[in-house]
């Protein structure tokens, strides 16, 4: 028995036994670190391709950004679309390449015309008037790719454009509010009248490129293309209810302006007036419901609710003056108010078109000028003065829209001033019962000129305004 014990307790061996276990589980742990390291750097080679995929479709929405502000239409893009679901992507958008961007990207769109739309834009889904193929209501949504080395990255955003699909100017020159006093000043008697030039033919500029300023300010660029499908002035039909009776159209209030006087002043002042179907004169104005004060509000209304515009305020106090150069004419003049202000305005050019936006108070005498013009201005894109008299008093060219809108107002081109407006001139009255003898349009300029020419090509200007575009919504999609 007590051998038998003692040979059952020999542990000689033991250790040897352990030290193989723990040789086993060390080579085990060896083996898995040596696995987990071997995978590193695939997994840091895929994070870095990942990150450079992010950064390509980043590269991607922005570039995208840039070929919708530089396209007039978005229904071009949208050619192609088989439904509201299915983006496209227009000709050279894939497998895009960029100095200095590692990878590749590819956009496409789609308008925002699906049910549930609204919960990625955050505006009502645009069904009513818009399709597959056409917006109706300047928002799109953007899906932005980006490729590296086989890694892939979506972002999805949606984009804006602040301005009214469709909005368009029937004239030169329109008068579509509740008033449409015109004022032409005459010498007495058989004297001369004010010279000026509204012209509602399309001109044109043959050698004019969104990416070059300088051909765009030489008149001898423009010219008429062919026949004008628009008026030289316009207002909106019916009668102007302040005029008593006999009932006056608005556009016969226009009219007026044309006719009275001599009888050489009145031929005078109507050869200056061109418009549809290279008509002139009394033909040459019309009422139309092309623009009205609906449209022109729901204008302002989208553009003053773009967080990106800025709005000058001017008071009655505080009149606001932009003051050129005298040398020559600049597109970044002074604005003052005489109450302290004084700063440098960027008024855009035809490569980098602006949206200016003064706001003025109301003023029932009528005398409020809320935008004064001094010594040489130009400028492009959307000119606004709101509630206040715009007064041309020094040298002003503008291509694109400039629009006087509110109570009490109207646009004054003064004598001695010369103006060259390509594109259009709105005066907007919004209240019916100004006090006579004030006038939506005042032609003053027995020296100097003011001519207003009709202009698809400038009017496209505002299109291209960045500041009237936004990205926003910005978010990661499964591939």
């Amino acid at each position: 028995m007590m051998a038998t014990r003692a040979h059952g307790l020999d542990e000689r061996g033991m250790a040897a036994v352990m030290a193989l276990i723990v040789v086993l589980a060390l080579s085990l742990l060896v083996a898995a670190f040596l696995a987990v390291s071997a995978f590193e750097p695939q997994i840091s080679q895929n994070l870095a391709e990942a990150i450079q995929a992010q950064y390509a479709a980043d590269a991607g929405i922005e570039w995208a950004f840039d070929k919708l502000v530089d396209t007039n239409s978005w229904n071009t893009l949208l050619t192609g679309a088989a439904d509201c679901a299915t983006p496209v992507t227009p000709a050279g958008w894939s497998n895009v390449s960029v100095p200095n961007l590692i990878g590749v990207f590819t956009v496409s769109l789609r308008n925002d015309c699906l049910a549930g739309d609204d919960q990625i834009t955050g505006v009502a889904v645009d069904n009513v008037t818009g399709t597959a193929i056409n917006d109706g209501n300047g928002v799109v949504i953007l899906t932005a790719t980006g490729s590296f080395h086989g890694a892939q990255k979506k972002i999805q955003v949606v984009m804006r454009r602040h301005l009214p699909p469709g909005l368009s100017f029937p004239a030169a020159v329109n008068e579509p509010g509740l008033q449409s006093d015109t004022n032409v000043v005459c010498a007495e008697k058989e004297g001369p009248c004010a010279n000026f030039q509204i012209d509602g033919r399309d001109y044109a500029c043959s050698t004019c490129t969104p990416e070059t300023d300088a051909p765009w300010y030489k008149s001898g660029n423009w010219s008429a293309s062919g026949s004008a499908s628009k008026l030289g002035i316009a207002t909106q039909p019916g009668n102007q209810a302040n005029l008593g009776e006999p009932p006056t159209t608005y556009v016969q209030n226009v009219e007026n302006a044309f006719t009275s006087g001599s009888q050489n002043q009145a031929a005078q002042k109507q050869t200056s007036v061109t418009g549809k179907d290279q008509t002139s004169g009394l033909a040459a104005m019309g009422a139309t419901n092309t623009l009205t004060p609906d449209s022109l509000q729901n204008l302002l209304s989208t553009l003053s609710s773009n967080p990106k515009t800025q709005i000058l305020q001017s008071t009655l106090a505080c009149p606001m003056q932009i003051t050129g150069d005298v040398g020559g004419p600049t597109s970044t003049p002074t604005v003052t108010n005489g109450c302290g202000k004084s700063q440098t305005i960027d008024l855009g050019t035809p490569s980098n078109p602006q949206l200016v936006y003064f706001r003025g108070d109301l003023d029932p005498t009528s005398n409020f000028t809320g935008l004064g013009i001094n010594n040489q201005v130009q400028g492009a894109g959307i000119l606004v003065v709101e509630d206040g008299d715009l007064k041309v008093f020094g040298n002003l060219t503008w291509h694109g829209v400039i629009i006087v809108t509110g109570r009490n107002v109207g646009a004054g081109f003064m004598d001695g001033s010369t103006t060259m407006i390509n594109g259009a001139l709105v005066s907007n009255e919004t209240v019916w019962n100004e006090q006579p003898g004030f006038a939506e349009l005042h032609l003053g300029t027995m020296l100097g000129s003011a001519t207003f020419h009709y202009s698809q090509q400038a009017l496209d200007l505002m299109n291209r305004i960045r500041k009237n575009h936004t990205l926003y919504g910005w978010r990661t999609v499964s591939n």
